[in-house]
């Protein structure tokens, strides 16, 4: 393809860069934050392989020590160089399965709108990132894209997982990581086989960051590495609004969200969305499910999404948030489902019913953006998977 700038290139390409060996995967990879418990962060913090907290964002180092933990990672056999080479990567959790490849992906291609956004991204988050890849010049916490359903991709993903992978680890979230190795022409045919535009599903500010800082150093054929998997291998869950106000006034609140929708108080147990346009919530100590009458849903796609109503007919008129992005009393917390609480300090929290991946599409392609948080992707990718110096 042409850039806006003349370039051509791939959009999706072979990278060289480490994966993690699997006897030292569990503690090289760190999965999100959110999913462990202090103990967890605890003991992983205190990890020398661990790449959150020594060359990852958690680490505040410089590019020296960033190359310096990579290079002992190497020389000790922690990381296995790879490439120019494609990776078949399989998560596994449960019942819940997904195949995707790790490749490297077009900045170019990225900024001519080849890759699709359905968020804004903060600039403050952006900067910030963008401070970390100029500093210790390295990827690795890997944004994720969707694709529309892809046979000929699927059968060849298929039958490189039929060997043993290269390495395999569970993390200690309980996933079950699987990567097998391609180079050569099989490499580069993964990539050739993906001629659609992709969607991002994870690491819009990652991806923003790193299009900046190749855009300020004049690097024409910049890449960064990227997950890329079929639409129809996702699971949607949703992120919990949890409001901190120690000003609040529980009972006005609930008579001033019965006048926009049908509240039924019930257990915490059963306080979770059931079906489209309805919402779980807590508000001081008691527990709710609310739902929207069905004469009052827009007739417009973007405006009917449950993440749009909960901020135009809860979060904006009844707390006064209107910019989500930038209120401090307004935190979101993943839906961790198994009985956990979202937002078990919160003053009260709000849990819409997941989306589907049509609905980000159809967002993604109309040029709009989904209030902050409104979709949460499986499988998210964990940093230290893949690994590779910038540049």
């Amino acid at each position: 393809m042409e850039c806006e700038d003349g370039f051509v290139t791939e959009l999706l390409r072979p990278f060289s860069g480490y994966i993690p060996e699997s006897s030292f995967g569990p503690r090289v990879v760190g999965p999100p934050s959110a999913t462990l418990t202090t103990e967890q962060k605890a003991e992983a913090s205190a990890d020398p392989w661990s790449f959150r907290f020594t060359a990852g964002r958690k680490a505040g180092c410089s590019q020296k020590e960033a190359m310096e933990w990579l290079e002992n990672a190497v020389h000790d056999r922690v990381l296995l160089p790879i490439g120019p080479a494609v990776v078949v990567y399989r998560q596994e959790r449960d019942e819940f399965t997904a195949t995707g490849i790790l490749c490297d992906l077009s900045l170019a291609a990225y900024r001519s709108g080849r890759v699709k956004r359905h968020e804004k991204t903060i600039t403050k988050t952006q900067n910030k990132m963008a401070r970390y890849m100029r500093t210790t010049r390295v990827y690795g916490n890997p944004p994720v894209t969707a694709i529309p359903r892809n046979q000929a991709l699927a059968e060849a993903m298929a039958g490189h997982a039929s060997r043993d992978p290269d390495s395999s680890f569970a993390t200690v979230d309980g996933i079950a990581h699987d990567l097998w190795v391609v180079g050569g022409r099989d490499a580069t045919e993964l990539c050739e086989f993906i001629d659609s535009d992709l969607y991002i599903t994870d690491g819009h500010h990652r991806l923003a960051a790193a299009s900046l800082v190749a855009d300020e150093e004049g690097s024409a054929d910049a890449r960064i590495p990227v997950g890329v998997f079929s639409g129809d291998e996702f699971r949607l869950e949703a992120f919990a609004r949890c409001v901190f106000d120690s000003e609040l006034d529980v009972d006005h609140a609930i008579e001033a969200i019965r006048s926009e929708l049908v509240l039924e108080e019930v257990t915490s147990e059963q306080a979770a969305p059931r079906s489209r346009h309805e919402f779980g919530a807590r508000i001081g100590n008691r527990y709710f499910r609310m739902s929207m009458p069905p004469d009052r849903i827009p007739g417009d796609h973007h405006s009917s999404l449950n993440t749009n109503l909960l901020q135009e007919l809860v979060l904006a008129p009844v707390f006064g948030i209107d910019k989500p992005r930038q209120d401090k009393r307004l935190k979101f917390a993943p839906d961790l489902g198994r009985g956990r609480e979202a937002c078990p300090d919160a003053d009260a929290w709000f849990l819409p019913f997941p989306l589907e991946v049509t609905d980000v599409v159809r967002v993604a392609d109309a040029g709009q953006a989904m209030p902050p948080k409104s979709t949460r992707f499986v499988p998210k990718l964990p940093s230290g998977l893949v690994i590779r110096p910038i540049g």
